[in-house]
């Protein structure tokens, strides 16, 4: 199942120079203990041993030619085919050739081990000492969805993926930020699981097209604050809607974390107090996952309240969720079709005899969010 919407055809001359690259590798850096601690070190997680080795290849390009004047270092981990994956400095380049500096090289390695994950977290922060961090993580992605489907919450690596609660164990909790370059990680499932390990979430809860974010515009805007955060959704909606046709699809929300465990209990409290039973009203919502290859169902989470609950009752709710979502956007279409309503996260509606609600009730927001009593 390919969520990560592919409309670019393989770049064979970028794979072919990134092999030989790899082969001879650039400059080389031994690890290091003592490295010059910067302000900001931004780690970029490619894991592109999959259907996106192309489009990963181009991201990198982009990255390259938007790390100039940057108040720290990117460091990008890249895995584009099965036997070697290499962490880069990043270095400014506005060509199609890739300069940045190889400092490790890692063998046979999975990119979907969480234990592998960490290991890449901890070498970048070796490397590249920082006052602060953030994360990007680019791949295919599912969501919260369980390893009983044929894919799961992140990554592609030899038809490998890795759980969202194996991810969620594998990384600190000491991020400025964590932002997702992949598809349907916006939702409240994913947000809540992961609200204590970054202060701030750059989600998107559709499919994320593999042209990916605009790097060449944003990357220096990973190295401010929170205002720059906005900016980024903003370069990344404009990007989109400068496109035609189904080209023109893309949907960001900038989350708050602080502010999702108020979320959490009024919701909770809202269906403590009024128990739906078997009759919630799905026929209307607006849908957040446009691929019909989607196999976990994703509802816009107003859309959800608003016609199932009188608006006197949710009031409290759309009020911290206008506290908990800095920014929200998207195009007019998805895919080609419309989006009618958008509050900016995504909800799976679970349902008596559900094949995934054994899985679902591992899950921070089962409990949390009152979930527990949909029916």
């Amino acid at each position: 199942m390919t969520l990560y919407i592919r409309f670019t055809s393989k770049n064979l001359k970028h794979l072919l120079y990134f092999l030989i690259f790899i082969t001879l590798g650039c400059k080389k850096q031994p690890l290091q203990n003592k490295t010059e601690k910067v302000k900001r070190t931004v780690l970029i997680y490619v894991a592109g041993n999959n259907n996106l080795r192309s489009d990963a290849l181009q991201s990198l390009n982009k990255i390259e030619m938007g790390a100039k004047d940057i108040d720290g270092n990117v460091i990008v981990f890249i895995k584009t085919n099965s036997k070697t994956s290499v962490l880069l400095k990043i270095k400014y380049d506005n060509t199609s050739h890739i300069v940045s500096d190889t400092i490790k090289i890692y063998t046979d390695q999975n990119s979907s081990d969480p234990k592998f994950l960490s290991q890449v977290i901890e070498d970048s922060r070796l490397l590249s000492p920082a006052d602060s961090y953030g994360l990007v993580m680019w791949s295919h992605a599912t969501s919260w969805s369980p390893a009983l489907l044929k894919t799961k919450s992140f990554g592609s690596d030899d038809n490998r993926e890795m759980d969202i609660l194996d991810f969620k164990n594998a990384i600190p909790s000491d991020f400025e930020y964590i932002m997702f370059d992949a598809c349907s990680m916006g939702s409240m499932e994913v947000i809540y699981e992961l609200k204590d390990k970054a202060k701030y979430l750059l989600v998107s809860p559709s499919e994320v097209l593999s042209s990916s974010f605009p790097y060449n515009t944003i990357l220096p805007l990973l190295f401010r604050d929170e205002v720059d955060l906005r900016n980024v959704c903003r370069h990344f909606i404009d990007y989109y809607d400068s496109l035609s046709g189904a080209h023109s699809s893309a949907t960001v929300s900038l989350v708050r974390t602080s502010e999702l465990n108020l979320l959490g209990s009024l919701t909770k409290t809202l269906l403590d107090s009024n128990k739906l039973s078997n009759k919630i009203n799905t026929s209307n919502l607006q849908r957040l996952d446009f691929d019909i290859t989607t196999r976990v169902a994703a509802y816009d989470f107003l859309s959800f309240l608003n016609q199932n609950f009188d608006n006197s009752k949710i009031t409290l709710i759309t009020s911290q969720l206008d506290k908990a979502i800095l920014y929200k956007g998207h195009t007019k279409t998805f895919l080609n079709i419309p989006i009618k309503e958008f509050c900016d996260i995504s909800i799976y509606l679970t349902k008596e005899k559900d094949y995934l609600l054994a899985y679902y009730m591992q899950l921070s927001w089962y409990k949390a969010g009152g979930w527990n009593n949909l029916f």
